[in-house]
């Protein structure tokens, strides 16, 4: 889904890394990393490393999360929550936090900077339509709008791209 922090013109090589760390004086248990390069050669990284941004785990047993910028108090972050996910099939389906638009296809978030964002992530650089088409029929299933997500080039990233990524941090 577009958002103002993830245009579609930086949809190519997108991975988003979620990584527990101690927590530090405003509560955030993890670190995130997320990860986008421009469409359009020459291929520009949008890399927020492991230290800008932090998410505080708000219900564990639901999935959800808050995240902000790491330096700002988590009153202020913005809802993430895991919708469904799978370890053994390597997926999940991410909303940024509760639809609250409706349409003809289904319920969607904004498209600002919180309240907003819906994802399926895979673990495999390859596109595996099959496993994309089980998670997209379970978010349809929880009235999610399908018309709402983007397709995401991954087939010509790089593990040296995400080594300068790492790199950057």
């Amino acid at each position: 889904m577009e958002v103002v922090y993830l245009p579609k013109s930086q949809n190519r090589c997108v991975f988003a890394d979620y990584s527990k760390r101690a927590p530090g004086l405003l509560g955030y248990e993890v670190a995130v990393d997320n990860h986008a390069e421009d469409v359009a050669p020459p291929h520009k990284m949008h890399d927020s490393g492991k230290s800008l941004l932090c998410a505080k785990i708000v219900d564990q047993a639901r999935g959800k999360l808050a995240v902000a910028p790491c330096f700002l108090p988590s009153f202020f972050a913005g809802p993430y929550w895991i919708i469904d996910y799978s370890e053994e099939e390597g997926y999940a389906i991410i909303s940024g936090g509760a639809p609250t638009k409706r349409s003809a296809g289904g319920c969607s978030t904004g498209t600002g900077v919180n309240d907003s964002g819906f994802w399926i992530f895979t673990r495999q650089q390859k596109r595996d339509q099959a496993l994309l088409d089980k998670a997209r029929a379970i978010a349809a299933k929880k009235g999610f709008d399908l018309s709402m997500l983007n397709d995401v080039d991954q087939s010509e990233c790089t593990e040296d791209s995400f080594q300068q990524a790492a790199f950057l941090m």
